[in-house]
C-alpha cells in the first residue's frame, strides 16, 4: 500500500531492512544538547510554572473580592430586620406548656 508520494508509510520495517530507532521528540533532542541546554529548559519550565501559579492565585483573589463584594451589595439592598415575637409558651400559671418536654430529669446533680 503506497501512498500518493510513492513511500510506504507502514510502521512494520520492510523486508531486508534493519528496524530504524524510534524518531526523538524534540524534547530529547533538546535534553540531549548538553547541560546548558537543560539548565536553560528548568529556567523555561519555573519561569512558566512560577507564572501559573501567580495567575491562580490573582484569579483566586479576585473571585473572593467578587464574592465579599457581592455579599455586600445584596445586603444592603435588604431591609432591616423584621421584630420577631415569640409565642410565650407558658400557661396563665407560669407553668411549662404541656406539649413543651420537660428536661429537668436529664440534668446530672453533683455529688
Amino acid at each position: 500500500m503506497s501512498s500518493a508520494g510513492g513511500r510506504d508509510r507502514s510502521r512494520r520495517p520492510r523486508a531486508g531492512t534493519a528496524a530504524r530507532e524510534p524518531r526523538r521528540t524534540w524534547l530529547s533532542r533538546i535534553i540531549g544538547r548538553g547541560p546548558a541546554e537543560r539548565k536553560r529548559l528548568a529556567e523555561a519550565v519555573a519561569a512558566l510554572l512560577g507564572t501559573a501559579i501567580v495567575a491562580i492565585a490573582a484569579i483566586g483573589g479576585l473571585v473572593i473580592w467578587h464574592l465579599i463584594r457581592r455579599g455586600r451589595l445584596i445586603r444592603e439592598r435588604q431591609g432591616p430586620p423584621r421584630i420577631v415575637r415569640w409565642p410565650d409558651l407558658t400557661e396563665d400559671h407560669g407553668e411549662p406548656h404541656a406539649h413543651a418536654p420537660d428536661h429537668r430529669d436529664d440534668a446530672v446533680s453533683p455529688s
